[in-house]
């Protein structure tokens, strides 16, 4: 019974060992993608490309970039309200 619970004892500070090496070469490889996808911009492609038009229909209600879609908010047609009857 000693040496089961030796052997035991060794195996599982083996699998221990491999734990905390595959999270380092993990946490490693993941960390390495985020600053490429940091310095080249991806996320920043990811997020601004679709919110651009959701900001032009939040800002404008018009579903256009949000720089472009300032021409297009009611404020800026020109409207004129008759009070005859056509």
């Amino acid at each position: 019974m000693a040496l089961k619970s030796k052997s035991l004892r060794s195996k599982r500070g083996v699998a221990t060992m491999e734990a905390v090496l595959l999270m380092i070469i993990f946490t490693s490889v993941a960390l390495m993608f985020s600053n490429r996808a940091t310095e080249r911009g991806y996320m920043r492609d990811i997020v601004q490309g679709p919110w651009s038009p959701i900001r032009g229909m939040i800002e404008d209600g018009v579903w256009q970039r949000h720089n472009a879609s300032k021409t297009g908010h009611p404020n800026n047609f020109s409207r004129r309200q008759s009070t005859q009857p056509p």
